[in-house]
């Protein structure tokens, strides 16, 4: 028997298996305890075909190896989240349909389990925290710190009570001539920024037919989840309230906020004026603005006529830039004329901090008429702006790493 056989014969099992289910489904009922009974049959099968499967292709590689010069073989693949441990699942599809429906196999047992739900294997769950900078605004460009242990402890920060003392908080240079007296300064006051992590939860709704596909539907189910985690995440980093959840840039006392000259629109003085007030510190500005702003911001041009928009070339990873500032275009901000509908900062000053998780847990029954389950994935996490307030410089003008425009 070849590899391409064993793949076969694990494919037909596997087919087999399904048919089961879905003579069940298609009838519009639950599995009686015959059926049930040859379900669950199957997974034995399945599992020793899967296994001559992994063995056969090991095998097949190392005859392929064997057979090219040493200089021409393949290097070893780099450390990544595949070297993380999976708990014997071959993908999150699979994961979902145990949680769902139970595992024969007893794999869940090894995985640790609280009132919010059951911890993800580490494999996936590196898939769905991951940073990623086209999903999501915040966390990409932010200073977060390590979850440590315990991860849901309070973490706290040291800062400068800056504003009217400077951005040294009172500390200064005198200069003076010999037996002339130093002028006061005031102390420093050094104060501690806590973070504790909070729950943040997505939902994601799956068709049952589907979740019982799971080989198909792994990286699916796998994306939903991830997307509903950096939704949930992102829009409290931007507007959370800090009650129970991050503060978000939006509601940080840290920041300034500029009045625009024209009510319910923006102009180009508005842009000007935002920047004439960013924090000229280390860290790289970015423009979040709401995506009602597209047909104002695009065609809008300085007084020589030209466009200050430059919509940049995706396929050569240049970004499109306003004033010459990255722009990250979005729908989690307020719309056009509300306060916040242009947000320029330097986000490496806000600080977050993970916690525990993440953790899953499913409802068949707020979907169930619609044969879909919902799952509700959990995870902790905290943030909150490093500076609390805005900062008075040498020369008198008061700056921020966050401008909003109100």
């Amino acid at each position: 028997m070849t590899l391409i056989d064993a793949r076969h014969k694990l494919g037909e099992v596997c087919d087999a298996q399904n048919a089961v289910l879905q003579k069940a489904l298609a009838e519009g009922r639950p599995m009686n305890a015959e059926e049930q009974t040859a379900y669950d049959a199957f997974n034995s099968q399945i599992d020793a075909w899967q296994k001559t499967v992994i063995a056969a292709e090991a095998a097949e590689k190392r005859l392929e190896d064997s057979a090219r010069p040493a200089d021409k073989r393949d290097p070893e693949p780099p450390k990544d989240n595949k070297d993380l441990d999976n708990c014997g699942f071959e993908n999150f599809g699979e994961f979902l349909h145990c949680v769902r429906n139970g595992d024969s196999k007893g794999r869940m047992k090894n995985l640790s389990t609280t009132d919010v739900g059951i911890m993800i294997p580490p494999r996936f769950a590196e898939n769905i925290l991951s940073l990623n900078g086209e999903d999501e605004i915040v966390m990409p460009r932010a200073n977060v710190i390590p979850a440590g242990d315990p991860p849901d402890a309070p973490f706290s920060i040291p800062y400068l009570q800056q504003g009217n003392d400077g951005y040294l908080g009172g500390v200064a240079l005198t200069w003076k001539g010999e037996g002339q007296p130093i002028n006061p300064v005031n102390d420093p006051a050094i104060k501690d920024l806590t973070l504790t992590p909070y729950q943040c939860a997505g939902l994601a709704t799956i068709n049952n037919e589907t979740l019982a596909n799971w080989k198909a539907a792994g990286a699916l189910v796998d994306r939903l989840m991830r997307l509903a985690w950096l939704d949930g995440r992102d829009s409290k980093f931007l507007q959370g309230s800090g009650a129970g959840c991050p503060l978000g840039l939006l509601k940080s006392p840290g920041a300034i906020r500029i009045a625009r000259n024209t009510a319910a629109t923006v102009v180009y003085r508005d842009f000007l004026n935002m920047l004439a007030v960013l924090y000229a510190g280390p860290g790289e500005p970015l423009w979040t603005i709401n995506q009602s702003l597209m047909p104002t911001i695009m065609t809008m041009t300085d007084p020589n006529n030209n466009y200050i928009y430059n919509g940049g070339d995706a396929t050569k990873g240049v970004p499109a830039t306003l004033l010459g500032i990255p722009v990250k275009w979005n729908g989690k901000t307020p719309t056009l004329g509300n306060e916040g509908d242009i947000v320029l900062a330097k986000l490496n000053y806000y600080m977050i901090k993970p916690g525990s998780g993440p953790f899953i847990a499913i409802s068949e029954h707020s979907r169930f008429a619609n044969f879909q389950t919902q799952f509700r994935i959990v995870a902790n996490i905290d943030g909150q702006l490093w500076v609390k307030e805005p900062l008075k410089l040498e020369s008198g003008i008061t700056v921020s790493p966050v401008v909003i425009l109100r």
